[in-house]
C-alpha cells in the first residue's frame, strides 16, 4: 500500500492505494486486482496487476487442422488480440474519467497494458498504472511497458 497526495478543487487530498484497489475490484470485468504499487519508486503513482474476467472474451479452442477449414488465420487471431487490447484501453479511459470525477482532479492519468494472454484468450493479465502527478503521457506509457515486462518475466519464472 502507498499513499498519494494531490491538490484538487477542495484542497489537499491523501489517497491510499487500498481504496483505489477496492474501487477497481468492484468493476465486473476484473477477475482480480492486486496492488503492486510498492514495486516502483515513483511518487504519486499507483500500480495494479489485474486479470480480466474469463467470461469477457469467450474464444473456443480450435484444433489447428480446422483453422484452414473454417477460414481462421493468424490475421483473425491478431484482430482478436487487438480487440482485447482496445477493450483494456477503453477500461483504462473509463477509470481515468471516473477517478477525475470522483476526486475532482484533472491531473489523473491512467494507462494499461496486456502482458500475458493464453491461447484461448480467456486468461488476460494486464498492468494498470494510475498517476496522480504531472507526467507526460509518453513517460507513463513507458513506465507501463517496463512494469508489464517485469510482471511477465516474474509470472513466467514462477508459474509456467
Amino acid at each position: 500500500m502507498i499513499e498519494v497526495t494531490f491538490v484538487n478543487k477542495k484542497g489537499q487530498k491523501v489517497l491510499n492505494s487500498v481504496e483505489v484497489e477496492h474501487d477497481l475490484k468492484i468493476n465486473a470485468d476484473f477477475e482480480y486486482v492486486n496492488d503492486i504499487s510498492s514495486s516502483i519508486t515513483q511518487k504519486n503513482i499507483m500500480v495494479f496487476d489485474c486479470k480480466l474476467d474469463h467470461r469477457v472474451f469467450n474464444f473456443e479452442d480450435i484444433e489447428e487442422e480446422f483453422y484452414e477449414e473454417l477460414g481462421i488465420d493468424e490475421e483473425y487471431l491478431q484482430v482478436f488480440f487487438e480487440d482485447i487490447t482496445n477493450y483494456v484501453k477503453d477500461i483504462s479511459e473509463d477509470v481515468e474519467q471516473e477517478l477525475r470525477d470522483e476526486y475532482k482532479f484533472d491531473g489523473i492519468k491512467v494507462h494499461a497494458q496486456v502482458y500475458d494472454l493464453d491461447e484461448n484468450f480467456t486468461d488476460v493479465k494486464f498492468v494498470f498504472i494510475i498517476s496522480f502527478k504531472d507526467i507526460p503521457r509518453k513517460q507513463l506509457v513507458d513506465l507501463t511497458r517496463v512494469v508489464a515486462k517485469r510482471q511477465l518475466e516474474g509470472s513466467s519464472k514462477y508459474f509456467n
